[in-house]
């Protein structure tokens, strides 16, 4: 055979291999892009699904914190108002209530109500107008008779967001620090493990200079740290619904003292027009509706005292503790 023709013969079966070896890599290519995209399809769905579970336990927080301004504001400054009228209280030795003994018109725990119901009053006006802002969380976080108690008039919505910037929860449902704009403490990574941000998606680079075995195996490790923030964020959201379950039994139990307390201030009132406000002269059984109402009271500031979260912002022990007392598992 003539060398022009060996030649052509040639030509034709590398030409043939390489439109072979094209189609290889065209198929390669489009299984790169087919598990980047499965890739991208996970971290979407990923982060709707933390994100709503965010949305939704800030919601439960700041919830609690409205509810526990809205008692101190009200029926708990109505009964300090009452409460501190009566003269020569005494729970130990006439009603026999140990629990009692230091919740006295006299006592601190009392003056500490009356300062929390009144910055709870001007936490009120603020949120009305819409200026509590993180404020209103710190409440829900952490024990909110202390805060406001010790918040001075003026500058309380201010102190509580200071609080809350400081916890990383807090911090991170809110969507950054109170200053910079950013994911605050660390973007949560205490208690959130890390997760913040899904896994950078940048498909160009993918397929722009790379050959096709090189995209697959980089869209193949993309779709592998997709899952990975999958797995991190399902442990987010379980985190955030553990957060607002506890949120909401609490809200639920202060609920139902705080009908208990509003019957109890209309009782203390009546006693109070009726008989005066010396304590030496009720009867036994006005006594003992002065002590239970006194009593409802004093567990409903136990109660929204006790933190729900820890600095770290994991849940607290104590907020757990709160349904083994007497007062509450007899609701």
């Amino acid at each position: 055979m003539p060398i022009p023709f060996l030649l052509g013969a040639a030509a034709l079966v590398a030409g043939g291999l390489g439109l072979a070896g094209a189609a290889v890599a065209k198929d390669t290519m489009d299984e790169a892009k087919a598990v980047a995209n499965d890739g991208k399809y996970i971290v979407r769905m990923a982060e709707e699904k933390r994100d709503k579970a965010r949305e939704k336990t800030e919601k439960a927080i700041n919830d609690l914190g409205k509810k526990k301004v809205n008692i101190l504001s009200k029926s708990i400054k109505t009964f300090v108002n009452n409460f501190s009228e009566i003269k020569n209280v005494n729970f130990h030795d006439s009603v026999g209530i140990d629990e009692l003994k230091d919740f006295t018109p006299e006592s601190g725990a009392l003056g500490e109500l009356k300062r929390a119901s009144f910055s709870a009053a001007e936490i009120g006006g603020s949120m009305a107008a819409g200026l509590a802002g993180g404020g209103v969380a710190a409440l829900g976080a952490y024990g909110a008779v202390g805060l406001l108690a010790t918040a001075s008039t003026g500058t309380a919505i201010t102190a509580l967001s200071g609080a809350a910037a400081t916890n990383a929860t807090l911090a991170w449902l809110g969507g950054g620090s109170l200053a910079a704009g950013g994911f605050g403490v660390a973007g949560g990574t205490a208690i959130l493990g890390g997760v913040v941000l899904g896994p950078a998606l940048l498909i160009g680079s993918f397929f722009a200079n790379a050959k096709a075995e090189e995209a697959l195996n980089k869209a193949k490790s993309y779709r592998e740290q997709a899952r990975q923030f999958e797995a991190e964020c399902k442990n987010v959201c379980s985190l955030c619904s553990a957060v607002k379950k506890r949120a909401g039994q609490i809200k639920d139990v202060l609920i139902k003292l705080d009908r208990m307390l509003v019957a109890g201030n209309k009782n203390l009132k009546e006693i109070i027009e009726n008989s005066g406000t010396d304590w030496n002269v009720y009867s036994k059984q006005e006594k003992k509706i002065v002590a239970g109402v006194a009593m409802t009271a004093k567990t409903l500031k136990v109660i929204m005292d006790t933190p729900l979260l820890c600095e770290d912002g994991s849940l607290t022990q104590e907020s757990e503790e709160l349904f083994s007392l007497p007062a509450v598992q007899e609701l």
